[in-house]
């Protein structure tokens, strides 16, 4: 098939198509670079505490059994599961209001949360005991979990503050210190020959710790200008409201692996999260992106026009280098990290890495979603979206082991999209959407 002038009729579709995104990256190419900019500290700052785990990882496994870093991995998990007792909801509570010009919100918000972690630790001290005839090993590990579980999530809401005003290249330096912190010990340990789990489990959430502290002392003493009695107690409610919901979302984000424990093994589990460590590394940058983003969205009214379109071409862009990577890079770089017992581990990689290719918009519109302080829309995504992981994750596990495990993340990340997307259809693609605060 040929055109009046003989060229072939696909390369003057080809041709056309590339000539409109060349206009379409040129037309919109200041939001992009205003995005670009924002994400490249919190993307430096995620590849170096990413790459630096990597290292660390590198002598970790090595040192330890599969049996036993799967034992050390559990009490993450455990803390993450638990984490909603630290109300982080309250976080983007504090952002809205320090982004909107208030911090009278920051005190009643850290309070709350560090009474909350310290219920959260005594959860986990009952999972020690309660698992402590089952899985003995994960005993002391989840004690010494429970002991820096108050500090290391209840005291983060000096994160939001500093996300709120954009200071995003201090915020990099603090995580990138403690990430150098942290897993320069561990290897250090690996290096004195140090045995005890424990002691690993220390070494990973002490440094994180220790900076929450710090940081909050300062913020305590700097954030106590008065705002806004009425909005500070609007944004506080739905704080707490976002945070109840949460609850089931952080259960079920761990919910494939607690099943792969306790049904499986933990040399399995080990074998699962070696593979879930790269789509790890880049699904975190998706979170920076909206992290980022999330003081624009909160002045937004409707997800539509140029970030929308910027959003749209970064996602795509992106899925395609993420699915190159995972057959091509991905295989001799797990290899190199984890050595070739964890070779089994290679199609789980791939598999998940392609699942945060097909989720990263969601991300972002459900992040916008928060930012609307739309209680309603919130609940209705987190809870069918989390609801459906459980019961996907407990049954497909025991199942189908590890790819059952696979399968149910895969699945909710297509509904995470499909959903978030149906309510940004409903609801704000119009300059005066249902809900919003103008």
């Amino acid at each position: 098939h040929l055109c009046a002038d003989g060229a072939p009729v696909g390369n003057e579709d080809a041709m056309m198509f590339a000539g409109g995104v060349i206009g379409f990256v040129r037309q919109e190419g200041r939001v992009l670079r205003r995005l670009a900019g924002d994400m490249g500290s919190l993307t430096a700052q995620r590849v170096f505490q990413r790459a630096v785990g990597l290292v660390s990882l590198y002598f970790v496994v090595r040192h330890l059994s599969q049996t036993d870093f799967g034992q050390y991995q559990f009490a993450a998990v455990a803390v993450a599961a638990v984490a909603f007792m630290a109300l982080p909801g309250l976080d983007n509570a504090v952002m809205q209001s320090v982004a909107r010009g208030s911090e009278a919100l920051y005190r009643r918000a850290t309070r709350a949360a560090l009474l909350g972690s310290l219920l959260g630790s005594v959860l986990l001290v009952i999972a020690a005991f309660v698992l402590r005839s089952h899985r003995p090993e994960a005993f002391l590990p989840l004690l010494v979990a429970a002991a820096l579980f108050p500090a290391y999530t209840g005291l983060t809401q000096w994160k939001s503050v500093l996300l709120a005003r954009t200071r995003f290249s201090v915020w990099a330096l603090t995580e990138s210190l403690v990430s150098l912190t942290t897993h320069g010990l561990l290897i250090s340990a690996v290096l004195l020959d140090v045995q005890p789990l424990w002691i690993f489990v220390a070494l990973y959430f002490g440094p994180g710790a220790v900076m929450n502290v710090f940081a909050s002392g300062l913020c305590w003493a700097r954030m106590d200008e008065p705002g806004d009695a009425a909005e500070n107690d609007r944004l506080f409610r739905y704080g707490l409201g976002a945070s109840a919901v949460t609850m089931v979302s952080m259960v079920a984000e761990q919910i494939e692996r607690i099943a792969i424990f306790l049904l499986l093994s933990p040399a399995v589990l080990a074998i699962y999260l070696a593979g879930d460590r790269l789509s790890e590394l880049v699904r975190s940058v998706a979170q920076d992106g909206a992290a980022v983003l999330a003081p624009r969205f909160a002045r937004m009214n409707a997800y539509e026009g140029k970030v929308e379109r910027a959003i749209w071409l970064i996602c795509m862009v992106a899925g395609v280098g993420i699915v190159v990577f995972a057959f091509t890079l991905a295989p001799p770089l797990l290899i190199l990290v984890f050595g070739h017992a964890y070779a089994p581990s290679i199609p789980f990689a791939q598999a998940l890495l392609c699942s945060v290719a097909i989720g990263n918009v969601g991300q972002f519109q459900f992040r916008f979603i928060r930012s609307q302080l739309d209680a309603e829309s919130f609940r209705t995504v987190t809870l069918w979206t989390s609801g459906l992981r459980i019961v996907a994750g407990i049954g497909l596990v025991y199942l189908f082991g590890v790819w059952g495990a696979v399968a149910t993340v895969f699945l909710h990340r297509a509904v995470l999209s499909l959903l978030s997307s149906a309510v940004i259809r409903r609801r704000y693609r119009s300059a005066t959407p249902e809900v919003g605060h103008g």
